[in-house]
């Protein structure tokens, strides 16, 4: 077996691919063109000039105007929908008719219970109530009183903790 000696260069051979000749740097000359000709820029009058471009605009019939800026009233306006040959495009389509006001419907009355808890609670699918006094639907109250921190208030308790 062949020790290896990094220290004595002789029993190690090293492959080296033989280094590419450095070429010298050229050095380039910059091309300097010939200076252009002055040209001189004759000045006009800006003042008539504006003048009269403002009473050209003033003068001119085929300008389009309206003093209606309101919505149409008409029936069709414009909107995506077919054109020709199943082409998609900009066609007259029907005005949407305006859907009427929700009417707020009167809320069937649903009688109330008060309950007193000794325990702030969260319960998935009843709801939430506070230590102390809280009003709850009658379903949800039937619901609390199971649990053994919670019981039905009176109308008096309630009365004399709110100051009445």
């Amino acid at each position: 077996m062949e020790e290896n000696n990094f220290d004595n260069e002789t029993s190690v051979e090293h492959s080296v691919a033989p280094e590419a000749p450095i070429e010298a740097p050229v050095v380039e000359e910059a091309v300097v063109e010939a200076p252009m000709p002055e040209t001189k820029v004759e000045e006009v009058a800006v003042e008539n000039n504006i003048n009269a471009s403002v009473t050209e605009a003033e003068e001119s019939t085929d300008a389009i105007t309206t003093s209606n800026f309101g919505r149409s009233n008409s029936d069709t306006v414009q909107g995506i929908g077919s054109v020709a040959n199943g082409v998609i495009g900009v066609a007259e389509t029907p005005r949407l008719a305006k859907a009427p006001a929700p009417v707020p419907s009167k809320k069937k009355a649903l009688k109330t219970v008060a309950i007193y808890s000794s325990r702030n609670v969260s319960w998935s699918g009843v709801g939430k109530v506070n230590r102390g006094y809280n009003i709850v639907t009658q379903e949800e109250a039937d619901k609390w009183v199971t649990r053994d921190h919670i019981r039905l208030a009176t109308p008096e308790e309630v009365a004399k903790e709110f100051g009445r």
